[in-house]
Formats: C-alpha cells, structure tokens, sequence
C-alpha cells in the first residue's frame, strides 16, 4: 500500500483488492477503512498503540483525513443513512418544487431545475453512505448481558473465562479477531480469565485492562472512582504516565478519570472477604456509616432505609448481613443503636432514636 500521493485512476485492479491501475489505494478501499476506524472508536478509547496506528494511517494518504472526517459525520448522523435506503432518483432536468414561505404559501420564484453535476453530487454522497453502510453492517456487534436490581447473573465466555454481574449491572462482550473484550458498562462484576489464548481484555472508564490466568472484581459505580480488585493472579493497566503495570492478588486499583494516577492499596485477607462478600448474596461492613450502609442496600432493593437522626446517620457499623434483607438490617442496627424501626410504606423503611 502506498502511503504518498493520490491515484490517477479510481478503478480497481482485479486481483488487486482496493488497488488501482497504479497499486494506490482506491477512494472505496480508504473510505471502508476510515469507516470501520470510526466504528472502532465508538466501541472504546483506542489505546497507545491504535492511537499511534491511526495517526500513521491518517498521515499516509491526503484522502484518508478527509474520508475519516466525513465517516464520523455520518455516524453521528443515523437520519440520514436511513433515508438513503430508500433514494429517490432525480431525472434530468426534473423540476423540483419551489419551497414554501413561511405562513405555507408558495413563493413566486422559479422551479430549480437539477443538472448533471448536482445528480452526481448526490450519487456521489449516495454511494458513500451505502458503503459505509455495508461497511458497519459487517462490524462485529458486541452481545450485552444486564442485571436487574437484586439480580445476579454467571456468564460462560467462549475462551473458558466467566463474568458474574452483581445486581444492576451491565456488560458488551466483543468477539474481534479470536480475541475477547468486555466492556463494564455500569456496576460491579467478578472476572474469571481463563488464560487460554490471548488474554482477555476488560475495558472500563476508558482503561483497559489486559489478563491472563486472574481472578478479579471491576466496579464502575455512580458518583465513585472506578475500581479493580484481583483475588489471584495478576491484571494489567496502563498507567497513564508510563509502560503497562500489573496489580497483583490482594490489590486494589482506583482512579477517578483516564488520565489519573492509580492508586493501588493492599488488602487484607479479611478486606478481600468483605470485597467479595456479595458473590455470596451479602454485604460486609467494616466501621462504615449508618448513612453509607443505607444507601448499599439501595443497590440491591427498592426498599429505601431512612435515617434522619444525624446523630445517628453517622454512627458507625460494622457486620455481615444479608444483601436483600433490608428490613433484618434495620432491625440489628436498632437493637444495637437502642433506635426504633418504622415501616413507614412498603417501600420505605425509618430509623429513628427511641423516645
């Protein structure tokens, strides 16, 4: 593939896939090619080495910039790839209506009337939509998987690896070139890698994660920094301000954006317990505000736990307890704290320090 100059013919040479009569790229080879880049970027941030690949294939050719700018339009433009399905043909010198006024009455211009050069403007725009239509029909669409509040759902993958989503989450699993990519679009989800083959990758708040034989957790909570905690083995992230790193078993990773330091910490055995405390339908605290708790069993329930005492919303608690009993939480807490439960509504738990 030539990476300068501009062809002087468009035609293809058979046998020659996207070559012309002088071996350059055809308008069509760099219009497919600048079609499935755009529909790369949207399935997820490109890393380094994309980056860098892209960059190089946009420099190659003065036609690629161009073609690349106008398949991001129309991908933002899905109205008008859909009326395309359906053209309607303009025949020489047909008439074309004069528009109206404002108030719905006709103007008193002329009817324009459409010439060859605007039939091939049109067809010209016709044909590229069209292609970049086939093009995107034939991207590897990713399957989602979703849970919905309280659920929790086990995922086989087709390389031996499973993903286990806790309540209200979400996942896209993409199948590319014998290699699998999982998307964490929302929630918290269990990682099984099973190693064989290319390593599995695992993208989630704009970082990819890359592993091998590795058993790990990944959050992607509201109003939270994301999260990667690994039981076994070890995952790989790109640091922001430097070569790939790995966290190893018994670590936590967090950052707030993509381009953030991440923090790593070492856990416990005891913190890795209550980490993974929800695989087994439970919710571990260790020290957490009342408040905080409250709004853990949301995730798991609409039954909401209300505490308006401030006193009491800040005290501190610590036990295991069962994920979808928000009303046996509420309980322990009040014998503990001496409070008083209040079943308020069916969905709306109160409480409030004894009288």
């Amino acid at each position: 593939m030539a990476e300068t100059g501009c062809p002087t013919s468009p035609r293809e040479v058979v046998g020659i896939p996207g070559g012309s009569m002088d071996g350059r790229e055809t308008s069509q080879a760099i219009e497919r090619k600048a079609a499935q880049w755009v529909a790369r970027m949207d399935r997820g941030p490109l890393d380094a080495q994309e980056q860098e690949e892209l960059q190089h294939w946009l420099s190659g050719d003065a036609r690629r910039r161009g073609a690349f700018i106008r398949a991001r339009a129309l991908w933002h433009c899905p109205d008008v790839i859909a009326r395309v399905a359906q053209p309607s043909v303009l025949h020489p010198l047909e008439e074309v209506p004069a528009p109206a006024s404002p108030c719905g009455h006709r103007t008193d211009r002329a009817p324009r009337r459409t010439g060859p050069a605007l039939r091939r403007g049109v067809a010209a725009l016709a044909a590229s939509i069209m292609l970049f239509v086939l093009v995107v029909a034939s991207m590897p669409m990713p399957v989602a998987y979703a849970t919905a509040k309280g659920e929790m759902r086990r995922v086989p993958l087709i390389d031996g690896s499973t993903l286990t989503l806790n309540t209200e989450s979400r996942v896209d699993v993409y199948e590319e070139e014998r290699r699998l990519r999982v998307r964490i679009r929302r929630g918290e989800v269990f990682v099984e890698a099973s190693g064989s083959g290319e390593p599995l990758l695992v993208e989630v708040d704009g970082v990819q994660l890359r592993a091998g034989v590795a058993a790990f957790v990944v959050r992607k909570l509201d109003g939270l920094p994301a999260q990667v905690v690994v039981q076994d083995g070890e995952v790989g992230l790109p640091a922001p301000d430097g070569p790939v790193k790995s966290l190893a078993a018994h670590q936590r990773g967090s950052w707030k954006t993509v381009s953030d330091r991440v923090e790593v910490a070492s856990l416990s055995a005891d913190q890795m317990h209550r980490e993974l405390a929800w695989r087994e339908g439970k919710l571990a605290f260790h020290g957490e505000r009342l408040a905080e708790a409250a709004e853990a069993f949301a995730r798991y329930s609409d039954v909401r736990i209300v505490i308006p005492d401030p006193r009491l919303a800040n005290a501190s608690v610590t036990g295991l307890f069962a994920a979808n009993n928000p009303a046996g939480f509420s309980r322990a807490v009040a014998d503990v704290f001496g409070a008083e439960v209040r079943q308020e509504t069916s969905r709306e738990i109160v409480i409030v320090p004894e009288d």
